[in-house]
């Protein structure tokens, strides 16, 4: 399997040396990262628990987070799981690499919204597996043309963003959440629920872990406490569960130091203050892109965000070309085209509120529809 770089990480790079509208970044906001409590909760860990801090980690991840998490997910997710069937990874797309691993070979067939996630469908094309594509509308994935690809390609796994999807903001419409489970259970397909925003939004709807336990849920705590802590996790059970933390063995997962900090920060409700204040900031973030997305540039939505991070665009023109424009007014976005399965479309981008301040947004899309006009 050939490696490449994933647009999200090249567009990383150029950040890096400085832009002002900053479209590109899947990071959360800087100014609600929680870098006081880090703080204390660094100093209280070392006081309490000594050299055990970094210590080498346990597959599985530390009992005493584990626990904690489990609280946190049925409070801040309704999802209600015991803490035994938790898996600790080093963020959500190490557990979506393991679980590639795991679960994928040459040829599995994996059915993925059309567009997805480029950086999480890259372990899976590893693997060898075979992408089948589902077109997706305002409601999501289209389950019905989903469940006539089955019926021609047969049963393998659906690798799913129901809530707040990146890189398009919809969410999965109840019904369709409804009619996913129903086609699972009837052709036997498993499902991979990757989940990184629904605790960012109030009434973002049901988890389809919350519906059907026998789903594989991914989550991470990288959009509340930070991405750089990596922790992430699974929830699962019976051999998968097993196997998970077998296959942990190989790279020792998280970090010890960080599983004692975010089971702190977690204990103390850091996490829960970080939410409702996301609750307050990233609605109003969104709602500023679309606005100003429908003030300058009314045709280029191609889907209409509820929630996340996200929007997609149609650039008209080579988004990569734009980008190279852009940069020197100091804006920055993904070009779409890798976030598709066997389809060209160049002329698309993914824009992101995550770390852009809101008092740039409208100005940043004033900037971009310069450049997509010209």
């Amino acid at each position: 399997m050939r490696l490449y770089w994933s647009p999200v990480e090249l567009a990383s790079r150029l950040a890096r040396r400085g832009v002002r509208y900053n479209f590109a970044s899947g990071a959360p906001d800087p100014g609600l990262l929680p870098i006081n409590e880090i703080r204390r909760s660094f100093e209280r860990i070392y006081e309490k628990y000594g050299a055990a801090v970094i210590a080498y980690p346990g597959a599985g991840g530390l009992r005493e987070l584990r626990i904690e998490l489990s609280r946190y997910i049925n409070k801040a997710l309704n999802i209600r799981v015991d803490w035994r069937n938790i898996i600790i990874t080093a963020g959500a797309q190490h557990a979506i690499k393991i679980l590639s691993q795991l679960l994928m070979r040459r040829r599995t067939i994996v059915y993925v919204e059309n567009p997805t996630f480029v950086e999480t469908i890259a372990p899976m094309k590893f693997q060898g597996a075979r992408l089948i594509g589902i077109p997706m509308d305002d409601e999501g994935m289209n389950t019905h043309k989903l469940e006539n690809l089955v019926r021609n390609y047969g049963p393998g796994i659906v690798y799913t963003v129901p809530n707040c999807h990146n890189p398009t903001g919809v969410s999965l419409s109840s019904d369709r959440k409804r009619h996913l489970l129903e086609i699972a259970e009837k052709h036997g397909l498993k499902i991979i629920e990757d989940d990184p925003y629904t605790s960012l939004y109030p009434n973002t709807g049901q988890t389809l872990k919350s519906m059907n336990n026998d789903v594989i849920y991914v989550g991470t705590l990288s959009k509340i406490l930070g991405p750089g802590l990596r922790i992430g996790f699974v929830i699962t059970s019976g051999k998968l569960r097993n196997d998970l933390e077998k296959i942990e063995q190989h790279d020792f997962a998280a970090s010890t130091l960080t599983q004692y900090l975010v089971y702190d920060l977690l204990r103390r409700g850091v996490a829960y203050d970080v939410i409702q204040k996301a609750h307050e900031l990233y609605p109003r973030k969104l709602r500023e892109l679309i606005e100003s997305l429908d003030e300058y540039l009314p045709s280029a939505l191609m889907y209409r965000p509820s929630c996340g991070f996200y929007a997609f665009i149609n650039t008209k023109a080579n988004a990569w070309n734009l980008l190279r424009r852009g940069i020197k007014q100091g804006i920055l976005f993904v070009p779409g085209n890798k976030f598709f399965i066997n389809e060209n479309r160049p002329n698309t981008a993914r824009l992101s509120i995550g770390s852009i301040g809101i008092n740039l947004i409208r100005d940043g899309i004033k900037v971009l529809s310069v450049i997509m006009n010209n």
